[in-house]
Order: structure tokens, then sequence, then C-alpha cells
């Protein structure tokens, strides 16, 4: 029989939840699978927080977003605080990681602050697989991967100062809706190159493997997971079950698109140990099969990325047969 720990949760008339960063692509898969679960959740007991005040428009509801910097207390309630934000090197001119780096730690104690402001039951501290590996890649990768590390070990001794426990996710590969900023990962841009250039590039000659999850199988998933006391502050991989090589995703983001031999330009393979971003996925698969869940397979990912693009107008300009 699945546990839906979080639904059983949210039927009490005390318990309450708070979004950071909640217009983004966690923070707005978050607040839909709320909603999803309670529509009827008054307005005080769900509170979205952002840099700065403005509507949201979610799937079940128009919800108002409040400035971080300006919240007031949590107040009464039994709270899960959620903190899904970032401050990207895109919203840092010159894209310093000295000042990112100053913005997220600042960012953070917000964070914390808030959530001393009321009865947290559990701080959701979302960090990056980007953690394992703070000696990999560029100047600005490894800046990256260190902060996420500084405030993975923050948060938890936060935890231990207060009292309140904590849940770390390292997230690595996502897809489905709410995507935002969809140049900037692997699937989002196949599905905009081949919707509007009728054409995949990989760069990479050696192969890259990743292991997708869905986001909203995954919001559903932590939200049982925090409310569920046997859950440690110990990290954990959000892995998902099926391992791709980007030129088999490429064929997927094909097949969703129409184009069941789409053409991708790839340098011939190379010698190279390859790229492994995927995650040990065993914390999280054994949480998706109490709630009685299936992971949700790769077709069905890359298809409600591809929906959700779709429904934005993001696929615009699409060549014929797109």
């Amino acid at each position: 029989m699945p546990r839906c720990k979080f639904a059983a949760w949210l039927a009490r008339p005390s318990s309450c939840v708070a979004i950071v960063g909640a217009s983004g692509w966690v923070g707005m898969a978050l607040a839909d699978q709320v909603l999803a679960t309670r529509p009827d959740l008054a307005p005080n007991r769900l509170r979205l927080f952002g840099s700065s005040p403005r509507d949201l428009k979610l799937p079940n509801r128009q919800a108002h977003m409040e400035p971080l910097d300006q919240a007031a207390r949590l107040g009464d309630g039994d709270w899960l605080v959620l903190h899904a934000a970032i401050v990207g090197d895109d919203r840092v001119e010159g894209g310093d990681p000295a000042e990112v780096r100053r913005r997220n730690d600042t960012l953070l104690n917000q964070v914390l602050g808030l959530a001393e402001t009321g009865q947290t039951r559990r701080l959701v501290a979302f960090s990056s697989g980007a953690a394992h590996r703070p000696n990999a890649g560029s100047a600005a990768r490894r800046a990256y991967a260190t902060m996420k590390r500084d405030h993975e070990a923050a948060a938890a001794e936060w935890g231990r100062r207060t009292g309140r426990a904590v849940l770390i996710p390292r997230v690595f590969n996502l897809g489905g809706p709410f995507i935002n900023h969809a140049e900037a990962y692997a699937l989002g841009d196949f599905i905009l190159a081949l919707a509007r250039r009728g054409r995949i590039a990989i760069g990479a000659a050696d192969p890259v493997f990743r292991g997708f999850v869905h986001v909203s199988e995954m919001a559903r998933v932590v939200l049982d997971m925090a409310v569920d006391e046997a859950q440690s502050a110990e990290p954990f991989d959000i892995g998902g079950a099926e391992v791709v090589e980007l030129g088999a995703l490429a064929l997927v983001v094909g097949e969703a698109l129409g184009r069941a031999d789409p053409a991708i330009d790839r340098p011939e393979p190379g010698d190279g140990p390859g790229d492994w971003y995927v995650g040990d996925g065993r914390r999280y698969q054994s949480a998706l099969f109490r709630r009685g869940e299936a992971p949700t397979p790769l077709a069905r990912i890359v298809a409600d990325t591809v929906a959700y693009l779709e429904a934005t107008g993001a696929l615009a300009g699409a060549p014929d047969g797109a």
C-alpha cells in the first residue's frame, strides 16, 4: 500500500509550508504538488518567497510571492521551510564568482533566519550533485560546487544548533514542467535546438552519461521525506533509475518531437573515460517505492518537458514537421 506521508501531514490544520525560490524550476514544482495535494489550502498556510513581490501563476491557483528580505514572521503553525532558491551568475554583473558567493551566503542566512521565526518542523535545503565534484571543471564550476558543499555544512550545523530537523537533497538531472533557462540544460537545449533549427549539436566526443528524474516526481518524494522523522540530515542524491548517454537522449527528444531520426552533429568518438553525472539514487528510490510509485520513464520525462515548453511558447518558430 502506498504511504503518502505528506498528504496525511498536510491534512492537519496546523500544517504550513514556506517555499523560498518559488518562481524557480524546483520551487514551482514544489508549490504545484503542495496544491495538488490540498487544492483548498488557505493562503496563510502556503507562503511563497522570492527576491521581489509578484503574482505567481500555478496550475491550481494564482498565488502571491513575498520578498524574502522583508518577510514577516512565520508565526503559528507546524512549518516546513523549503529552500530551493539560487542566485545564478547570470544575475551578477560579470558573473564574478566572489559576488555570486556573497549573494548566496546572504540568501542562505535569510532562509535560516526565516526558519527560526516559527515552529519549523524541518528545513529542506536543496543542494546540487556538483557538491560531489568540488575540484572538477572550470573555476566558476569549482566555486559553485564548493559553495554548495559549504552550504550543506552550514544547514546541518544550523540544525544541530537550533534542534530543528534538516533534509539535504542533491539535485542532478531533472526534466518536466516549469523548466526555466532551458538552454542551460542538455535536455532543454536539445529540445529547443531540434524544434527551432531542426538539428541537435553535441559538443562532447567522449561519452556523457546522465540520469533524469521528473521534477514533479521529485517534489512529491521530497515532500514525503520532509515529514518523515526517520530521515536524517545526511545529504542524499536525487538519482534516476535510468542512465542515458547524451546521444541516446537526443534520439528520445527526436521521438517526442515526431522526428524518429533526428539530425545530430557530434565529433567522432574520443578515447576519454567520459563524464558520469548520475548520483547514487538508493535513498531517493527507496522513498519513491514507499510512496507506491515507480520511477517516471525517460520518454515521459522528455515528453512532459516538450509539452511545457510548447505551452509556454518556447518552441515558437519551429520548422515544419517539428
